[in-house]
């Protein structure tokens, strides 16, 4: 198999029982991928099921802390796009309340793509996971982003290249997440893609600056 980030080769990694879902990892930038892929249809009606409800307070705590903690700290004046921002863009609603000039922008529920705009921040909330092309995506945004632009995203890192620990992470269980990052992953994605990570917190989120 050939690796969606650096075009290494990769190999077989977990097969999960039952699911008809392959996943192999690179050997070369470890990044971990699903090999058969939701088509179009599927993965629109996963997103439909998603409630992403600003009026949820758990949710607006969550997406609050994330302005506060992986946004905010890296914005340096002008617009921000809201990449992937999903079926309800709860992130770019809380941010114009704030004052923020924001775009949203998503494959099925926002699809026009502001190629006439110019972005200092654009901000990728539980969308890095699901991208097929990661490097494809990664040139497009660069290409509305303004010189020293920053990239900031939050997901899941993998934690552990153990199967077992796999087999049991909950974050795999969504159909629609087709590649989980590490540092290592991540470095070799801006690499590739012409971007440089310059932040991550093991954990779960990061920020890459336009090379």
């Amino acid at each position: 198999m050939i690796c969606p980030v650096c075009a290494g080769s990769a190999e077989t990694f977990f097969t999960l029982p039952g699911k008809n879902r392959e996943f192999c990892q690179c050997r070369k930038c470890t990044v971990l991928f699903q090999v058969d892929i939701p088509d179009e249809a599927e993965e629109k009606a996963r997103y439909d099921l998603h409630r992403n409800d600003s009026d949820d307070p758990g949710y607006k705590q969550w997406l609050s802390r994330f302005i506060t903690t992986g946004i905010l700290p890296w914005y340096r004046g002008g617009r921000i796009l809201d990449f992937g921002s999903g079926p309800e863009p709860a992130l770019t609603d809380m941010l114009k309340v704030k004052g923020y000039r924001v775009v949203s922008y998503d494959k099925y529920y926002a699809p026009v793509w502001p190629e006439n705009q110019k972005f200092s921040l654009v901000i990728l909330s539980e969308v890095l996971e699901h991208l097929d092309d990661p490097v494809l995506e990664f040139q497009r945004i660069r290409s509305v982003a303004e010189p020293g632009s920053r990239l900031v995203f939050q997901t899941y890192f993998r934690q552990n290249s153990d199967p077992r620990w796999f087999q049991s992470w909950w974050y795999k269980e969504d159909i629609t997440h087709i590649r989980f990052y590490n540092a290592a992953s991540l470095y070799a994605l801006g690499k590739e893609s012409g971007w440089k990570l310059v932040y991550q917190d093991g954990k779960s989120m990061g920020c890459f600056r336009k090379a």
